[in-house]
C-alpha cells in the first residue's frame, strides 16, 4: 500500500547532454539492481526513462538489438542529473546520478550510477519487485529532475469488496474469454480453467475524480494458446472512468506511483512492466489518453 512520508524542499540542478533541454522535466526510477553473476551483491541505480518535451512525455530509446547500440545510445541520455525521489505525493530523498560510457547489458539500458547522495529504501525486499529475473528486491521509486511530486488526483488504494471482485471478473472474462490451468499429463498439458471471483487476485486504486485502476490476476493460470512467452498468464490492468467505461491499459503492469511530475496540475501514473523476457515502465497522462512506454529485453 502506498504510504505517506514527510515532505522536504530542495533546488534541482540538472546537467544534461543532448537531447535534453534545460526546461525539460526528466523522470527516472530508483531501482535495486541485481548482481550479474552468482554471489554478486545488488546495487542502487537510477534508470532514466521519460522526458517531458513540449506537450507530451517521451520515452528514452530502450529497444537496443545489438551490443553496439548499448554504447551509441548513451549519447541520447542525460549525462548527469540531480534526481529528487518521491513516493505517494511527497519527496523522500535526493541523489545525483551519471550515465556510464556504455550500458553493459540489454537489461541495464538507461541505468545511471549514483555519484552523490544516499538512496532511500522503502519496506522490505519482495519478489513482487523482482521482475523477469525473479529476484527479491526493494520497491522501485519514482525520481524527478524537479521536486514535483504532489498528487492532485489523490490516488489511493481501496478495499477489495465483493462488488469490486464481481466487476473484476466481468472485465477479465470479457477481455480474456478463455484461460487454462495445468493438465493431468504431458498428453494433456493444459485444460480449461473454470475460475470465479474468489480465484482472482485484485488490487485497485481510485482517484478523487472517480477514476479506478484495477489490476487482476488468476493464480496458476495460463494462456490457453501458449503463444505469449512461456504461457503463464500475465496480470491485466484496466482503467475505469466515473461513468463505468473501462479501458484496457496492458498486461504485466503494476502501479508504482502517481504524481504531477511536470507540475501542469494533473497527475500522471507510472507502472512497472514485467512480462516474459521484458521489463520496463509505462507512463499514463491526460486521464489515460496519452502514454509513453520504456521497454527493454533481458536477452
Amino acid at each position: 500500500m502506498i504510504t505517506r512520508f514527510f515532505k522536504a524542499s530542495f533546488l534541482a540542478i540538472v546537467s544534461v547532454g543532448a537531447p535534453a533541454r534545460s526546461e525539460d522535466v526528466l523522470l527516472g526510477i530508483l531501482e535495486e539492481v541485481p548482481g550479474v553473476y552468482a554471489g554478486d551483491s545488488t546495487s542502487r541505480k537510477v534508470r532514466a526513462v521519460f522526458a517531458r518535451k513540449g506537450p507530451r512525455w517521451e520515452a528514452y530509446k530502450s529497444n537496443c538489438a545489438d551490443p553496439g547500440c548499448l554504447s551509441a545510445v548513451t549519447s541520447e541520455y542525460p549525462r548527469e542529473v540531480t534526481w529528487f525521489i518521491g513516493l505517494d505525493g511527497h519527496q523522500i530523498g535526493q541523489v545525483v546520478a551519471r550515465t556510464p560510457s556504455d550500458f553493459a547489458y540489454y537489461a541495464h539500458i538507461g541505468l545511471q550510477d549514483i555519484v552523490d547522495g544516499k538512496a532511500p529504501v522503502v519496506g522490505k525486499p519482495s519478489y513482487e519487485y523482482g521482475g523477469f529475473g525473479g529476484h527479491e528486491l526493494h520497491r522501485p521509486l519514482v525520481t524527478d529532475s524537479k521536486p514535483y511530486f504532489k498528487d492532485p488526483a489523490l490516488w489511493k488504494r481501496i478495499e477489495i469488496t465483493s462488488e469490486v471482485r464481481k466487476r473484476a471478473l466481468a472485465l477479465l472474462r470479457e477481455h480474456v474469454p478463455e484461460l487454462c490451468k495445468e493438465g493431468p499429463s504431458d498428453k494433456e498439458p493444459l485444460v480449461p480453467s473454470h475460475y470465479g471471483a474468489k480465484d482472482l487476485g485484485v488490487s485497485a486504486n481510485r482517484s478523487n475524480s472517480g477514476w479506478l485502476v484495477m489490476t487482476i490476476n488468476v493464480k496458476g493460470a495460463y494462456y490457453c494458446s501458449g503463444a505469449t512467452g512461456d504461457g503463464l498468464f500475465d496480470v491485466q490492468t484496466f482503467a475505469i472512468n466515473s461513468t463505468g467505461k473501462a479501458q484496457f491499459l496492458g498486461a504485466g503492469l503494476m502501479l508504482l506511483d502517481a504524481g504531477d511530475y511536470d507540475s501542469d496540475g494533473q497527475s500522471e501514473l507510472v507502472f512497472a512492466l514485467c512480462r516474459y523476457n521484458r521489463g520496463g515502465y509505462v507512463l499514463f497522462s491526460d486521464d489515460f489518453a496519452e502514454q509513453a512506454r520504456f521497454v527493454f529485453g533481458y536477452h
